[in-house]
C-alpha cells in the first residue's frame, strides 16, 4: 500500500484508521474506501491482487 499511495498518504491512512477504529470493529471495504479517499487514487487493482487472489505478486 505504501508504494501504491506514497509516504504522506500512507501515514495519513494509518493515523486516520487507528483514530476512527480504535477499540471498534471495521471491515475490509471500510479500509479500502479510506485508502482511496485519502490517496485520491483508484486502488481496486492493488486490493484485488493482494486480498482477493491466492497468488501474490513476487517480492521486489
Amino acid at each position: 500500500m505504501r508504494e501504491a499511495v506514497g509516504d504522506e498518504a500512507f501515514f495519513g491512512i494509518l493515523r486516520t484508521w487507528t483514530g476512527q477504529h480504535r477499540h471498534k470493529n471495521a471491515d475490509t471495504q471500510q479500509f479500502i474506501t479510506l485508502c482511496e479517499r485519502k490517496s485520491g487514487k483508484d486502488l481496486s487493482q492493488v486490493f484485488d491482487t493482494w486480498l482477493f487472489h491466492e497468488q501474490k505478486p513476487p517480492a521486489i
